[in-house]
Order: structure tokens, then sequence, then C-alpha cells
């Protein structure tokens, strides 16, 4: 029987411990312990009898020789020293977007990958859901010829925002989703972007927009709009009653071809109630929870990565996919501050 891919998570938050739960319900991997300062008590998964291993240092977790891969899922402006560190050890790893948050730590980030010769993988969730991937599969068997116009829009409740506290603007965290799309779809180069913000009770609160919409012109000439927020009124998914029930955006894409087009929508979800209170959308795709066990994209990523580890497919999300959005979200921050195009 082969040896199971030892598994560490380094950043057990949220995102951490998705991937944790997810990785722990394949196979022929063992999630073994995880690395966050901020933890006083080492995390324990559902269906484990024993907590994972915490360690206080990501360091102390990478001399672990059972750890063959890492998730590292810590605040963006940390990415680049947990992936420096991971890279020397000899750690495969998944890394959470977005991949740095300036241009140098990224160009580092990749540099280290591939100096250790060890597998970067980037958490572009979105290659994974089987609906953007027949995207992908369509344009690339020429159904709907040259792709011309993209349109995308992703817009999170405001409880995403909170979720956050401030820390990150809204293209930093959600909008390189999409703009990662575009790039997939259209496969070019980016040459020219500008962007556009609207302040409204997220600015208030918290510190950042609460939208932008970003426009990406390519360098074969495809144009493309990402229109990003997370201001929806929190009312318009909040449910009491089972917790699980959370609430989800308004999410839809469009990309039009010399010779067709091709529509996603996620409005409103696949599954819906009503109570006194109004509709009700709960998240069905990403990461839902099904007969107690984590189902959907995040579930599929981390399978493939599995595969990437075992060396049974090929890395369809790179570091250099990583930077490719990153510059955009930089170009469109420097857009709206300066309020101008910004070629790239």
């Amino acid at each position: 029987m082969a040896e199971k891919i030892g598994i560490g998570i380094i950043g057990a938050g949220f995102m951490g411990m998705l991937h944790a739960r997810a990785l722990s319900q394949l196979a022929d991997v063992r999630v073994l312990a995880a690395s966050d300062p901020a933890l006083k008590k080492a995390p324990q998964l559902p269906g484990q009898s024993e907590p994972l291993r915490l360690y206080p240092d990501h360091r102390e977790l990478l001399d672990n020789p059972d750890i063959h891969a890492v998730v590292i899922a810590t605040p963006e402006d940390l990415h680049c020293q947990s992936v420096k560190d991971s890279a020397a050890a000899g750690k495969h790893i998944l890394l959470e977007k977005p991949i740095a948050t300036t241009l140098e730590d990224a160009d580092a980030i990749i540099e280290a990958a591939d100096r250790h010769k060890v597998k970067l993988m980037m958490a572009h969730l979105l290659r994974y859901d089987v609906r953007y991937a027949q995207i992908k599969t369509a344009v690339q068997d020429g159904v709907i010829g040259k792709p011309l116009v993209c349109y995308a829009r992703r817009n999170a409740v405001v409880q995403e925002a909170r979720r956050l506290g401030g820390r990150v603007e809204v293209e930093e965290y959600i909008s390189v989703h999409d703009i990662d799309q575009v790039f997939w779809y259209f496969d070019d180069r980016a040459v020219k972007v500008s962007a556009e913000v609207a302040e409204g009770p997220v600015m208030k609160e918290l510190g950042v927009h609460d939208f932008i919409w970003i426009t990406i012109r390519f360098e074969k000439g495809g144009l493309a709009i990402v229109e990003t927020g997370w201001g929806l009124s929190e009312s318009i998914v909040k449910w009491r009653r089972p917790s699980s029930w959370g609430g989800f955006g308004d999410v839809c894409l469009e990309l039009i071809g010399e010779k067709g087009s091709l529509y996603l929508d996620y409005r409103p979800m696949t599954l819906s109630a009503v109570d006194e209170e109004g509709w009700k959308f709960p998240e069905t795709l990403h990461w839902p929870e099904m007969h107690g066990e984590v189902v959907g994209d995040v579930l599929e990523e981390d399978r493939y990565f599995v595969r990437v580890i075992n060396g049974e497919a090929p890395i369809i999300s790179s570091g250099q996919d990583g930077r490719n959005a990153l510059e955009v979200v930089l170009a469109a921050q420097r857009s709206y501050r300066e309020d101008k195009p910004v070629r790239l």
C-alpha cells in the first residue's frame, strides 16, 4: 500500500481549516499538523479522534519529515516568507489567493518554487468548478470562436467584508477570482487596465470601498469587465436556523465570441427558501456540506492538488497565473487612485 501524503496547514483560519477538512476526506492523504500563532488550542477535524499537531511557528511544522506538502492560507502579506521556507524544506505548496501583495513578492514566490523544484499550485477555486471549466473547454473546442468580450460579476454580502475586517480591498480578495478566469478564457496578455470604485456603508464601517468595476484590455483585442463588491445587504440572505444555511451573493458571467456566446448564472443559486423575512439563498457550490463532509469546488481543488503531487496531472493554476491576476489588481488600484487608465 502506497504511503499516504502528509499535509500541513500554514494559517489555520477559515480557508486553511476548510482545506484541512476537504483533504482529510481523501483516502490517500493524512492531514497531520497546523501552524498558526493565533491558535491557543490544536484544531480537531470532524471524524478524527486526535487533534492536529499545533506548531506556533510554521518553520517547526516544516521540519516534520512526515509532511510532504502544505496548504498556505495565511494573510497575503505573509505568503512570500511562508512559500520560501516551504520550498526550501522541499514541500509542495497549495497557495491561497492572492499570490502576494506586491509583484516583487510574487516573483520571489515563483522563483523559490522553481529553484527548489517543488510544485506550486495556486488555489484559484473557480478553475475547479465544473461550470467554469466547461466554459474553458468550450473556448478550447472553438464553440464560440475567438472570445471578444467577457463580463463577470461577483457581488458578496456585507458579512464577507466584515469577516475580513477591512484587512484588504475587495479587488484583492474577491476580484482576483474573475480576473483569473478572464485570463484563462482569453489566454492572452493584458495591456491596459482602468477601474472605478463606489463607496457606501462598507466604507463607513470598515474603511474599504463597497464596489469596484475593472476594465481589462488584452493584446489581441479582447475586452473584459469585472464587477465586484461586498456591499449587498445582509437582509437578503439572513437565516436563523440551521446555521449551515449561510448566504450567497450575486454571481454571473457572460463570454461572447465571434461565433457564439456562453452564459453562467448563479442567481439565486440552485436552492432557495422563504420565511417571514423573505427569500434565502444558501451556498451550494463552493464548499457546502453533505452528509457531514465538505463537497463542491474546494474538494475538487484539493483532490486535483493531490493528483499534481502524485504526478498524475499538470498544474493548471500556476504561480504565473497568480502573478497575472495580481498585476491587474495592482493596476486597477493605481487607476482609481490616479483617475486614469494604466498600461501594463
